[in-house]
């Protein structure tokens, strides 16, 4: 057994998916989620039962990344997803994507650059 528990993996990983839906205003929209992996399968269902996805952040789900009226992301918005998350265009177009925020943080810098002091 690794020991790793639903929370660990929540707080470290998120499934990226593409959520399509009908607007109350008439017309399409679609929007990159990224959804906590113990919530997944709650949230796939969800979806499938009309899920108002207005209510994402409240209900736990997790982020949402970027969305858009239409029915399909624009490609540059595609590739700017997968190019933040990792991840090959074409993964992220066909499938939900499991992302490692640990590997993420890790290829960040230790020290980010800090904002420079006005006042001297």
């Amino acid at each position: 057994m690794s020991g790793v528990t639903a929370d660990d993996r929540d707080n470290t990983s998120r499934l990226v998916m593409l959520v399509r839906g009908l607007m109350e205003t008439r017309g399409s929209y679609w929007c990159y989620v990224a959804v906590k992996p113990s919530l997944a399968k709650k949230f796939q269902k969800a979806i499938a039962d009309k899920y108002n996805i207005q209510n994402f952040v409240k209900d736990s789900y997790g982020e949402i990344v970027v969305s858009g009226k239409g029915r399909t992301p624009p490609r540059e918005v595609t590739e700017k997803v997968a190019e933040i998350f990792g991840l090959n265009p074409k993964d992220l177009e066909e499938s939900d994507t499991e992302i490692d925020f640990d590997k993420i943080l890790s290829a960040a810098p230790i020290n980010p650059p800090q904002p420079s002091n006005p006042q001297n």
